[in-house]
């Protein structure tokens, strides 16, 4: 019995181990992306200054903890001029920095630790609920998925949100199993840090809410009113705690700034403009948090650029999300999901059941982002990657009882694995499956920070080293400074820190450009300069970057 309880233990460690070493070796390869770009110097403000008012468009926590090893290191978070964007802020105190590349790193290791606990909480839950070999397969799926690998060594919000929501969910089922205090608070800890991450986490409420009204529905009367009377207390200790967690994360000030300037709190202009009115005027919530609502609600009414199949949209498409998730999937994890669905129309699962606690969160988050209008990333999907993952490991056990079972499944696990750790190299947030032929083929399905979030300039200043390139014109779209790479370049049309404007004379010699801009995925305004080199097939691919090996003649450069 000790042999068996130490090889499970050393197994365990050794998945560990290789998804810290996956992520530690993505956290250390891809450049600065485009939202780390503000993340990072906005945590950092929040945490030395208490000063809010920089990026109030997302809820602090996850950039308080990203910022906490950045503390006495140099980096400079200055007040902002008058009239100064919050991305001209954040670039001044990038480009101050006195080693930029150390500092990101730095930033980013919160987010491992977190990914490594996601990990090993996946493998408790499912082998608590169901199960040795539910275990491992959670465990394996969790250390071996593209996207959480993708985003588990980011300074963003992505994962930490995806963290808080599963924790409130095992906060939940520990509640449910036997309700009492001190497991409701947990509920609401974990939820208000949630929330305090980022606003969609939200979508849970509903979710856990709707399971506890199903469960008493199916109770006999006397039953149901000591339920009901439990989820009520459980409701009002979660609101209390929730709203708690929340002002903690802005240090328990309402104004956003510590001089009490506003945080541009201005008024909905639609129908929900009166509830939001009438949130400031109760000071409910801290002021630069309701600014985040306000420019969410907005967001997601103006929309967004977005890009499908070689179309753009402000709007969106209700099969931007399922597409994302076929192509941004290894085939094992596509070929196991179903699996999943397959079991579940055979046997689904009952009303009571955990099963259904990770099904319906999975659901909403899926129809919610589905719904929308800001479609950005298949990031949006990250929440329902754990909740799947679990639904997928409780259906393993039968499998697996089998020798024809265990024999798909390891096919599977091959199918899941191979593909996950071929990408480590290229980088994981680019991983695209056969189905979009690949990396070199994603840009025909999808942009953004789907293949291109500006992450892939350490990865161009590899390749012109290892063809011998001095210099090339570059077109770049994010947050990194190609200066602190030692990329010699001479500016096209496109936005990053350190552009001084595109360059005048025609495009020439080695052309390299951001495959978000190739394809105008931001639909600016007046021809798009790239046009004639959309349909044209690349000299070579750095990166995720088109290049392009151009004499005098050959293209214009007019803006």
């Amino acid at each position: 019995m000790k042999a068996a309880g130490s090889g499970r233990g050393a197994g365990l460690v050794a998945l560990l181990l290789v998804l810290l070493a996956l992520l530690w070796l993505g956290a250390r390869a891809d450049g600065l992306t485009t939202d780390e770009g503000i993340y990072i110097p906005a945590g950092l403000r929040h945490l030395e200054r208490g000063d809010f008012s920089l990026n109030p468009e997302t809820p602090p926590l996850a950039k308080l903890l990203c910022a906490l090893p950045l503390l006495g290191r140099g980096l400079p978070t200055p007040a902002r001029r008058r009239g100064e964007s919050d991305a001209d802020w954040a670039r001044r105190s990038l480009e101050r920095a006195p080693d930029l590349g150390a500092l990101i790193t730095a930033a980013r290791l919160p987010v491992v630790v977190l990914t490594v606990l996601l990990a090993a909480g996946l493998w408790a839950w499912a082998r608590a609920t169901h199960g040795a070999t539910a275990g491992w397969a959670a465990l394996v799926l969790a250390v071996f998925h593209p996207s959480l690998l993708a985003h588990g060594h980011l300074a963003t919000t992505d994962l930490p949100a995806t963290a808080g929501m599963l924790a409130t969910s095992a906060a939940f089922w520990w509640w449910s199993r036997r309700p009492g205090l001190a497991r409701a608070a947990l509920v609401g800890l974990s939820f208000g840090l949630a929330i305090s991450t980022r606003l969609t986490a939200a979508v849970l409420a509903p979710c856990l809410g709707l399971w506890v009204l199903g469960e008493c529905w199916r109770l006999p009367p006397a039953e149901r009113r000591t339920r009901a009377g439990q989820l009520l207390g459980l409701a009002l200790l979660s609101l209390l705690l929730g709203l708690g967690t929340v002002w903690a994360s802005y240090g328990f000030r309402y104004s956003a700034a510590p001089d009490g300037r506003p945080a541009r709190a201005a008024v909905l202009r639609d129908g929900a403009g009166g509830g939001h009115a009438w949130l400031l005027g109760s000071r409910l919530l801290p002021e630069a948090y309701l600014e985040g609502l306000r420019f969410q609600l907005e967001h997601e009414r103006r929309g967004h650029p977005a890009y499908l199949l070689g179309e753009r949209s402000r709007r969106g498409w209700r099969s931007y999300f399922l597409v994302a998730f076929l192509v941004k999937n290894t085939p094992g994890f596509l070929a196991a999901t179903l699996l999943l669905l397959a079991a579940l129309l055979r046997r689904p699962p009952a009303w009571q059941s955990v099963e259904t606690q990770w099904l319906l969160p999975a659901l909403a988050t899926f129809a919610a982002a589905s719904l929308g209008h800001i479609q950005i990333g298949e990031r949006y999907l990250l929440p329902v990657y754990p909740y799947l993952i679990l639904l997928i490991a409780s259906r393993a056990a039968p499998l697996m009882a089998r020798a024809q079972g265990r024999s798909l499944a390891l096919a599977v696990a091959a199918l899941h694995v191979a593909p996950a750790v071929a990408a480590a190299r290229p980088g994981h947030l680019a991983y695209f499956n056969t189905l979009a032929g690949g990396t070199a083929g994603a840009h025909r399905v999808l942009l953004d920070s789907n293949l291109d979030w500006g992450q892939d300039l350490p990865r161009l200043a590899g390749w012109m080293r290892d063809h011998g390139i001095e210099e090339v014109q570059l077109g770049y779209i994010g947050s990194d400074f190609p200066d602190r790479l030692g990329i010699r370049h001479r500016d096209l049309p496109g936005r990053h820190p350190c552009s001084a404007g595109p360059a005048a004379e025609p495009f020439e010699g080695v052309l390299v450009v951001s495959p978000n801009l190739l394809l105008n995925l931001l639909d600016r305004p007046g021809p798009n300069p790239y046009e004639s080199l959309a349909g044209r097939q690349p000299d070579a691919r750095a990166g995720v970057f088109f290049v392009y090996r151009l004499p005098a003649a050959g293209v214009s450069g007019s803006r």
